[in-house]
């Protein structure tokens, strides 16, 4: 059955596709997911952007005040020149993080670190967007540490040399020791980043609808027929009070514009069909696999098409208006949103619940995707690269990671903190647990081109259901394997 909204589905997307290539033109961080302006009132935290909002025209993301006495100087330039912060002088790190609250965080521990430091001095800057930052470094003007999302931005800085190899540094085996292994990738050979908070996606669903379906709302799907199932019985709920259609499920369709971060947020269902066998490249990041027939993307087109007739065309109505069944995309970072929710605040575990990503079989594991962030040395000298690295193990003693995860909404990284107790509220718990079957994103350079491919292809089979799903496994191959000749 193809329900009436499938009709609208071509034309909706279109036009979404061409406002938010000019949100992408108005500037998106390097390699990151895009800084979308929230609705006022709804904070940016973590490493995805704030879910988009229908109850006020969207407002400037408010970068936080910082004291004028604190060590905070004014965006570099690419030209290096007027207003541009100067190369580090002895002792002295540049630091350059996203903008919004990570400023206040990084502000506050920076202030730390010189109190406990004396005669060492930390400036925190604003990341410039875009391609600004490769001006920078081509300019010999780049910070000497920056923080970067998890992902290809990590893999162009190693692959063209501008960020150093860590594993030599003294210590750097002890702090490695530390990590998380699943979140630790060697890259080209080396290992060019420090992880320092996690994200991760599950499923959340709207308990109250589930009963009103006549759905156990204790018993989530945990397989691809059974959400079906649920999304068609939620579909079939009459309007709300206030003329909301109801819709089974949701995905945020309008993210295909954004870049190829959005591949984390549908790659879990992927990961499932397959049961991580494959990802889109193979281990040397030279050639796709994902149109071998165990890697199941055919499985993957099919469950997203069958699931789009019981979603909207776009995210104009998110999960947060209540008027959403399940929505699979739902990353740990997100969770203040859910005080903005619609009449009141949603709570979880109360009238929200949290479940696994559904898999294609019972007794499959449910994989998910790290999102997060990360710290990269700049390759500058060998004086500011050690000042930088002292830096960087400050930051990542328990303590005071600690402070940036609870600040900026993340999940540990240090295997030290898993168990505080912090992390071990029932509202947090279930993505900690959710932690040890989830797989790091590709990180090659070459990566985000194919996701890129794979993600347009998407559109037209998941999204419009123009193509059948083998059909567009063939097509996504042809234009991965184009865009990857594109960069060789």
């Amino acid at each position: 059955m193809v329900h009436t909204k499938r009709s609208l589905f071509h034309s909706v997307s279109v036009l979404c596709t061409l406002l938010l290539a000019a949100l992408l033109i108005a500037g998106c961080a390097t390699g990151g997911a895009p800084d979308l302006t929230p609705t006022s009132g709804v904070p940016i935290t973590g490493d995805t952007p704030a879910v988009p909002t229908t109850s006020a025209p969207t407002t400037g993301a408010e970068t936080p005040a910082v004291d004028e006495t604190s060590a905070v100087e004014e965006t570099p330039t690419a030209e290096g020149t007027t207003g541009a912060a100067q190369p580090s002088a002895p002792g002295t790190v540049r630091m350059a993080v996203v903008r919004g609250a990570m400023m206040e965080t990084m502000t506050k521990l920076a202030e730390q670190y010189m109190q406990e430091n004396p005669g060492k001095t930390v400036t925190v800057e604003e990341e410039p967007e875009g391609g600004a930052f490769d001006a920078l470094i081509a300019a010999g003007n780049q910070p000497d540490l920056i923080t970067v999302s998890f992902g290809t931005q990590i893999g162009h800085l190693a692959s063209t040399g501008a960020a150093i190899p860590l594993e030599d540094l003294p210590g750097a085996q002890e702090l490695f020791a530390r990590l998380e292994p699943a979140t630790v990738q060697n890259l080209y050979g080396h290992n060019y980043y420090i992880p320092v908070g996690a994200d991760v996606t599950l499923m959340i669903y709207n308990k109250e609808l589930f009963t009103e379906a006549g759905l156990d709302p204790e018993q989530p799907p945990a397989t691809w027929a059974e959400f079906l199932d649920a999304a068609e019985k939620i579909d079939a709920l009459p309007a709300r009070s206030d003329g909301s259609e109801v819709h089974g499920t949701l995905f945020w369709n309008e993210a295909l514009a954004f870049g190829g971060w959005y591949w984390n947020l549908l790659q879990p269902m992927y990961l499932n069909a397959n049961q991580n066998q494959c990802q889109l490249l193979n281990e040397l990041g030279t050639d796709i696999v994902f149109d071998q027939e165990q890697c199941r993307m055919a499985d993957f087109f099919d469950f997203n098409q069958k699931a789009q007739e019981f979603a909207p065309p776009t995210m104009e109505k998110n999960f947060f208006s209540r008027s959403i069944g399940m929505w699979p995309q739902y990353g740990y970072s997100w969770e203040p949103n859910l005080k903005e929710a619609a009449e009141e605040p949603m709570v979880i575990g109360e009238d929200v619940g949290i479940a696994p990503v559904p898999v294609q079989n019972e007794g499959d594991t449910a994989y998910s995707t790290y999102g997060g962030r990360a710290y990269m040395i700049m390759q500058t000298t060998p004086e500011r690269q050690q000042n930088a690295w002292d830096f960087v193990n400050f930051l990542m003693q328990d303590e005071t990671n600690l402070v940036f995860l609870q600040e900026l909404g993340y999940l540990p990284t240090l295997t030290g903190l898993k168990g505080d107790a912090y992390f071990s509220d029932p509202a947090r718990q279930p993505f900690v647990d959710a932690l040890q079957n989830a797989v790091l994103p590709e990180q090659f350079e070459a990566a985000d081109k194919v996701a890129n491919a794979v993600q347009g292809v998407y559109q037209q089979a998941a999204v419009e259901g123009s193509l059948q799903p083998d059909e567009a496994v063939t097509q996504a191959a042809e234009e991965a394997r184009t865009a990857l000749q594109s960069t060789q």
